[in-house]
């Protein structure tokens, strides 16, 4: 999968007190939801601008830092679009 590289998930050993740690690929790649969660992120890079390739999502922080831009730009859109019905739109 290699989306998750910093991830790391600490569980308890049967009856032991010791933490085993494991990396998230690999709790991921055990279930459906890595898959999932991959095909997710697949489906964002694909529709933020400027995510380049439909292919692996190799930087989910830059991921989200796209997308967080993305969205403000879409607010600041709506905000300038209110603004300009506002001025030029019917009057009561």
């Amino acid at each position: 999968m290699g989306i998750w590289k910093r991830g790391v998930v600490v569980g308890r050993a049967c009856g032991r007190k010791r933490l085993k740690k494991q990396p998230v690929t690999t709790v991921l790649s055990q279930n459906h939801h890595g898959r999932s969660v991959g095909r997710k992120l697949r489906q964002l890079h694909r529709i933020i601008p400027g995510g380049g390739a439909a292919g692996e999502v190799v930087d989910t922080e830059a991921l989200f830092q796209r997308v967080a831009v993305h969205i403000f730009l879409l607010e600041s859109r709506v905000k300038l679009l209110q603004s300009v019905y506002d001025l030029f739109g019917p009057h009561d």
